[in-house]
């Protein structure tokens, strides 16, 4: 038996020495995972400037730079923008009165289409106001609503505006209440 008791101590101490020998294996392992992590990470944004180098370097297919306007698939740089400011329009309503507070962005292509714009602001203006009161809520609902109402206001601009001077319409702000 005494065989036995001396056996026992050692069968017992084995699973210690065991485990005392995987801490450094696994702390090893994390240590590993963590650098490829932090390597993986970094390398990233060293890709990205080189795709843009080389895309920016590519002429498109008018006569610039791809990069040239704002980034690659950007298309041409925004031009001069005027603000147009908040309206408040009654809408067009049987059960209810039904307010839209809206204001607006107008992109133009130049700073010259941008002094003509403004010399046209008091028709763009009831134009607008104009709009709004032939509408329901549910005409304006949405995100189709709103592309909806810019193409007709675009419509409109390009009335008051000849020449396409105006480049695009922004909604900055828009409440039904």
């Amino acid at each position: 038996m005494a065989q036995n008791e001396e056996a026992a101590p050692i069968a017992a101490a084995s699973p210690k020495a065991n485990a005392n020998k995987l801490v450094p294996i696994i702390l090893g392992v994390n240590v590993l995972m963590m650098g490829v992590v932090l390597l993986m990470v970094v390398r990233k944004p060293s890709a990205a400037p080189a795709q843009v180098s080389v895309e920016a370097a590519a002429p498109s297919g008018h006569g610039e730079a791809a990069g040239a306007g704002g980034g690659p698939g950007h298309g041409p740089a925004p031009g001069p923008v005027l603000k147009l400011e908040n309206f408040v329009i009654q809408l067009r309503g049987v059960d209810q009165d039904r307010y839209v507070r809206v204001a607006f962005d107008v992109e133009v292509t130049a700073d010259a289409d941008k002094e003509v714009v403004q010399a046209h602001l008091p028709q763009i203006r009831d134009s607008v106001i104009t709009y709004f009161s032939d509408r329901t809520l549910d005409e304006l609902r949405g995100s189709d609503g709103i592309e909806r109402t810019k193409i007709a206001l675009m419509k409109r601009l390009d009335e008051i505006v000849p020449g396409r001077r105006v480049h695009a319409l922004y909604v900055t702000d828009f409440i039904i209440q």
